[in-house]
């Protein structure tokens, strides 16, 4: 049994959507259009939304359980707003949006390492700390990152 809930953030309260790469040139031009992806029909769920989870430190347990099988330079996190949009609760862990989020309402994440110059992939969130910072671009300066096989990453 599915039970909906309703609820609407008053403050700023950030969320965030794991995306593949070859999304990102729509993504930066439409926004998050609400979608049953592959994923979802995969598990017979038919619900068109907009997926996200609002926990950082859970970034490295999404990409496992979705995304287990692609390369790490494949996938984007992108971060936006909850702040006065109507989001819905599908389960503990399941949380969507019915309604477009606008490109120029989301960012998306890099991880930059300091000591080395360098930007390193999704899955070293995890590893932030004040040598490896997060920094959050528009999309409007959307590059994707690229994988650099002289790059060495302990």
């Amino acid at each position: 049994m599915i039970i909906l809930n309703e609820f609407i953030w008053r403050k700023d309260h950030y969320a965030f959507h794991i995306t593949n790469t070859d999304a990102m040139v729509n993504i930066c031009k439409q926004g998050l259009k609400p979608l049953s992806g592959e994923r979802s029909k995969l598990v017979n769920d038919d619900i068109k939304g907009i997926f996200f989870f609002d926990c950082l430190s859970s970034v490295s347990d999404w990409v496992e359980v979705l995304y287990e099988t692609k390369d790490i330079y494949e996938l984007e996190l992108l971060k936006f707003n909850l702040k006065n949009r109507k989001w819905i609760k599908q389960n503990n862990d399941e949380f969507y949006l019915p309604n477009k989020i606008l490109p120029e309402r989301l960012e998306y994440l890099r991880i930059y390492d300091t000591e080395k110059r360098i930007y390193l992939p999704l899955n070293f969130i995890d590893s932030v700390d004040e040598k490896r910072i997060i920094v959050w671009n528009s999309l409007d300066e959307y590059k994707p990152l690229v994988k650099n096989k002289n790059q060495k990453f302990e």
